[in-house]
């Protein structure tokens, strides 16, 4: 029988693991934008921190065809 404390604990451990993979998806974000495109503008470094799960790996997806910074962008809000 779970207590409710091994329960907040299992639900703690479990959003750790979200946050920690939302921070590595938008390390990888900025790493491959920066890869492709060169250093990028601060305010769009910003806004990638600030997106939410699926637009990260929407925008890891489609890396590859992106032809500049600008179709990056329009996931970028």
């Amino acid at each position: 029988m779970m207590t409710l404390a091994d329960k907040y604990r299992e639900e703690g451990e479990e959003r750790g693991e979200a946050r920690g993979e939302v921070r590595a998806l938008i390390k990888t974000v900025i790493r491959l934008l920066t890869k492709k495109f060169g250093p990028l503008p601060a305010e769009i470094r910003t806004k990638v921190e600030n997106l939410d799960i699926v637009t990260l790996e929407v925008l890891i997806d489609e890396i590859l065809e992106y032809k500049s910074l600008e179709d990056a962008k329009k996931y970028i809000h």
